[in-house]
C-alpha cells in the first residue's frame, strides 16, 4: 500500500553521553548501503487509503475527521452525516448501518433519482465513493475543511459510452431555503438545525442552470449533454457558525460564498495540511506536538503498515478544540464530544508519553482527580467524569502515569501535589484500590462486580476475576519500587507482601493442563473463563510467577482456541457463556481492536515470539479498510471457521475507529524493539538477546531528553545514539 523502506544498516560508532542513564551499544551490525533514509519510510498521506470497498459487505461507511469533529457517509453517493458538538450516532443500534444524528443534509440525483453508492474508498482526508449509472461512472469526493466549521464536495460524471448523452444532475438541499434565488450565480442555500443551534449555508463553484424550492428544501440542478468520454465537474461548500456563541446567518453564508470562490485552493490545502500533521508526528521539534514518535524503519512490509495504521488511528482521533486540553485523543468520533475512556487510552501509553508529554502531564493531572470507582470516561471539553464503572479503571490510571514517568523520567512530577495526594500517593491509592472491593477479608482478591463493570457481553466473567487481581500485584510491587527508592523500605516490604498473597491466590484460579483460568463467584463457585483478557494480564502482569508449564499451556490456549488466520476471537467458542456472549469486541464471534496486540505483545513475554510475530503480521489483512476501529466481526457463512472473512463491526454499538489501536504500535516498540522503561532506572531494553524474527530500525526515538536509535535483528536488539 505504500513504498516499504529496506532497513539501514548505516555504521555508528559507540559512545557515551554524560548525565544520560542509557548504555548504548558498543557497534551496530555492519549491511549494505543501498538502504533508503528513514523519512522515505514514511508513508505517505494519500498512501495509507483504504483497498476500494465493496459497500455490500460493509457495516461502517468512510468516516470524515478534521481535527475538530467527525462527519460519517451515508451509502448514498453524496450524503454526510454530521452534527458537530454532539454524540453523532443514534441507539438502538442495528446490524447494518448506524442510524446518526445530523444537520440537514444534500443528496445527488442522476435522472431523477438518486443511488446508493456501490464502491467506496477512505483518506484519512477524504472519502471516495462511485457508481455506473446507465453508462454513466459517477465518483463524488467529500473533505472536511481542516479545523475548519465545513464541509467540501466534488462531484464527477463522466461518459463511458460510445454516444452523447443528456443528463440532468441535481444537488437537492434538504430544508433548505435559497437566500438569492434571483441570482444563481451566487446562489446560498441557509438551513437551520435546532439541536445544536447552527446556521449552515451551501454554495455552488458551478452556478446551477435552475432552482426550484418547495417545502422540502432546495434543488439546484445542470443538464448537461456530455460526448463520449466527456464528464463535468460539479462542487459545492456547506459552512456553518460555531456552536457557542451562535454567529448570524451571515456569517456562514459569506464563509460558503469565500470557499466556493477559493474552492481548488480550499480543496488543496485541507489534504495539505493533513500531511502535515502527519509528517509532525515523526519530526524532532515540529511545531505541533510537544514530543514526536519514532519513525519505523523496516523491509518487513506487513509490520510497517500495522505501526504505521496504528499511529495514523490515534491521528485520525487527534481533538485541538477542546476546553479542558487542545492536545487530545478521543476514544472514537461518534460519542459525546471529548469522551476519552481511560482504558483505551491506557493501550498506548507510551505512544502517549512519547508523542504528547505535555498533554498527557496535564490529562493526568485531571484523572488523577477523578474517581476511580467512579466513571469510565473522562470528557475533555466539560471537565466532568461520566457515570458507571470499569473494574479496570485502578489499573488503567496507573498504567498511564507509570508510562509517562517512566518515558519521560519526570521525577518532579512524582512528587507533585495533585488535588490532596501526591502523585506518588495517588499510584498508591490506585494499586491499593482492591481492599475497597474486598467482599469477603478472608480471600485475598477483589469482587469486581457485574458485567456492566467488566466485558458487558460476558455473563460469566464476574466478580473475583484473575485479570485485575493481577493487574494489583504489578501496581503494588510497582509502587514498592518507587517507595524503595524514595527510601521508605517499611511501606515497600508491606507492599510486597499483600502483591506476593495476592499472585498466590490467583494462581489458585488456573485450570492445570488447558491453560486457562476460573472466576471465584460470590457463591464460591469457580466458572471457567476461556477468555482473552486472562491471557494478557496474567502473562504480563505476573510473568515471574508463572511455573514454565503454565507459561505453556496459556499459549497453547490461545493458538488452539483464539487466533484465525487473520485475526482472533475474545472468547473461546468453547466458553460455557459463548452462546449468549455475541458481542464483536469481547465475544467468540470478533475481538477488539486492541486484543490481538496485546496478546501477541503477552506471548513473546511468555516466550513464544516466533508465534507472536508471525500472528501480528497475519492481522495487517484486516487493515483494508483502513485503519483500526473499536472491534472487527468474523461474518458470513464461514464465520465459524479458522479462515472466517474479517470486516469492521458495528453490532454492539462499535465505533468505527477507536484509539486502542494504538496497542499495536506500543507492542511493535515495546515487544520487537525492546523498549520498555522504567522510571527510576537505566534503560534496559527487554530480552535484548532474543532474535525477534523480525529486522528494522527505530530512528529518532526521544527518550528523557536524548534521541535514540534503536534496531533490532538476529543478535537481538539494541540501542544506539541517533544519527544525525
Amino acid at each position: 500500500m505504500f513504498h516499504s523502506a529496506t532497513l539501514n544498516r548505516m555504521v555508528f560508532l559507540g559512545f557515551s553521553l554524560a548525565a544520560t542513564s542509557i548504555a548504548f551499544a558498543a557497534t551496530s551490525p555492519i549491511g549494505d548501503s543501498t538502504s533508503n533514509t528513514a523519512i522515505d519510510a514514511i508513508p505517505a498521506i494519500e498512501d495509507l487509503a483504504s483497498e476500494w470497498l465493496d459497500v455490500s459487505q460493509l457495516t461502517q461507511m468512510p468516516s470524515l475527521h478534521n481535527f475538530h469533529e467527525m462527519a460519517a457517509c451515508a451509502p448514498d453517493l453524496l450524503r454526510v452525516n454530521y452534527i458537530p458538538g454532539r454524540r453523532l450516532f443514534v441507539y438502538p443500534v442495528t446490524t447494518r448501518w448506524y442510524e446518526y444524528y445530523t444537520v440537514p443534509v444534500i443528496t445527488l440525483k442522476i435522472n431523477g433519482q438518486s443511488y446508493e453508492s456501490k464502491t467506496c474508498r477512505w483518506y484519512p482526508y477524504q472519502a471516495v465513493r462511485r457508481r455506473s449509472i446507465d453508462q454513466l461512472d459517477v465518483e463524488t469526493t467529500v473533505r472536511m475543511v481542516f479545523e475548519g466549521p465545513g464541509i467540501l464536495y466534488r462531484v464527477q460524471v463522466a461518459n463511458r459510452s460510445e454516444k452523447p448523452q443528456s443528463i440532468d444532475l441535481a444537488i437537492d438541499v434538504l430544508e433548505g431555503t435559497a437566500s438569492n434565488p434571483k441570482d444563481i450565480s451566487d446562489l446560498i442555500v441557509s438551513c437551520h438545525s435546532e439541536d445544536p443551534p447552527i446556521e449552515m449555508a451551501y454554495a455552488f463553484v458551478k452556478p446551477p442552470e435552475a432552482v426550484n424550492s418547495d417545502e422540502s428544501g432546495v434543488s439546484a440542478s445542470w443538464k448537461p449533454t456530455l460526448a463520449p468520454g466527456e464528464s463535468i465537474m460539479l462542487e459545492c461548500v456547506m459552512a456553518h457558525t460555531l456552536e457557542e456563541p451562535v454567529e448570524p446567518a451571515s456569517s456562514a453564508s459569506e464563509l460558503a460564498l469565500q470557499w466556493a470562490r477559493d474552492f481548488d485552493h480550499v480543496w488543496q490545502s485541507t489534504k495539505t495540511a493533513w500531511a502535515q500533521r502527519w509528517l509532525d508526528v515523526f519530526t524532532p521539534g515540529n511545531k505541533h506536538f510537544s514530543g514526536n514518535l519514532p519513525t519505523l524503519v523496516t523491509s518487513d512490509a506487513k509490520i510497517s503498515d500495522i505501526y504505521y495504521r496504528s499511529i495514523l488511528t490515534l491521528l485520525v482521533l487527534h481533538r485541538t478544540n477542546l476546553a479542558m486540553n487542545n492536545r487530545v485523543f478521543i476514544t472514537s468520533g461518534e460519542r459525546e464530544k471529548g469522551y476519552v475512556f481511560y482504558w483505551d487510552t491506557s493501550m498506548w501509553s507510551k505512544i502517549f508519553a512519547l508523542l504528547e508529554p505535555q498533554g498527557m502531564k496535564e490529562q493526568l493531572r485531571l484523572f488523577l482527580q477523578a474517581d476511580p470507582h467512579g466513571g469510565f470516561v473522562f470528557n475533555m471539553h466539560t471537565g466532568k467524569q461520566g457515570d458507571g464503572w470499569y473494574a479496570a479503571n485502578d489499573m488503567t490510571m496507573f498504567r498511564l502515569v507509570r508510562s509517562y514517568l517512566a518515558v519521560t523520567g519526570d521525577r518532579d512530577f512524582l512528587m507533585e501535589k495533585v488535588g490532596d495526594r501526591s502523585v506518588l500517593q495517588h499510584m498508591e491509592k490506585l494499586a491499593l484500590g482492591w481492599q475497597e472491593l474486598q467482599r469477603d477479608k478472608s480471600i485475598m482478591l477483589a469482587d469486581y462486580g457485574e458485567n456492566e463493570n467488566l466485558l458487558e457481553c460476558a455473563p460469566m466473567y464476574v466478580h473475583r476475576v484473575p485479570s485485575f487481581n493481577a493487574a494489583n500485584v504489578w501496581m503494588m510491587r510497582i509502587v514498592a519500587d518507587l517507595h524503595q527508592q524514595q527510601g521508605n523500605l517499611p511501606r515497600a516490604k508491606q507492599l510486597r507482601r499483600w502483591a506476593d498473597q495476592i499472585a498466590e491466590a490467583v494462581l489458585t484460579l488456573y485450570q492445570p493442563g488447558d491453560g486457562v483460568w476460573n472466576a471465584l463467584h460470590r457463591d464460591g463457585s469457580r466458572v471457567e473463563l476461556r477468555h482473552c483478557y486472562d491471557f494478557v494480564c496474567i502473562g504480563k502482569f505476573i510473568t515471574d510467577d508463572l511455573a514454565p508449564q503454565i507459561k505453556s499451556e496459556m499459549v497453547d490456549f490461545v493458538q488452539r482456541e483464539l487466533l484465525t488466520d487473520k485475526w482472533m476471537r475474545a472468547m473461546s467458542l468453547n466458553d460455557k457463556a459463548a452462546a449468549i456472549s455475541d458481542r464483536p469486541d469481547h465475544g467468540p464471534m470478533g475481538a477488539f481492536d486492541a486484543w490481538p496486540a496485546l496478546t501477541a505483545d503477552t506471548m513473546c513475554e511468555l516466550g513464544a515470539w516466533q508465534q507472536a510475530i508471525d500472528f501480528v503480521r497475519s492481522t495487517q489483512a484486516v487493515l483494508y479498510e483502513g485503519v483500526y476501529a473499536q472491534a472487527r466481526e468474523f461474518y458470513g457463512p464461514n464465520r465459524l471457521q479458522r479462515d472466517a472473512p474479517v470486516r469492521i463491526a458495528l453490532r454492539g454499538a462499535c465505533m468505527r475507529e477507536c484509539v486502542g489501536g494504538g496497542a499495536f504500535a506500543e507492542m511493535i516498540l515495546g515487544a520487537l524493539f525492546g523498549f520498555e522503561p522504567k522510571f527510576g532506572s537505566d534503560l534496559h531494553l527487554r530480552a535484548a538477546d532474543v532474535d525477534r524474527g523480525f529486522e528494522g530500525r527505530l530512528t529518532n526515538v526521544p527518550f528523557r531528553g536524548e534521541m535514540l536509535d534503536i534496531r533490532s535483528g538476529p543478535s537481538g536488539v539494541c540501542v544506539y545514539p541517533h544519527a544525525k
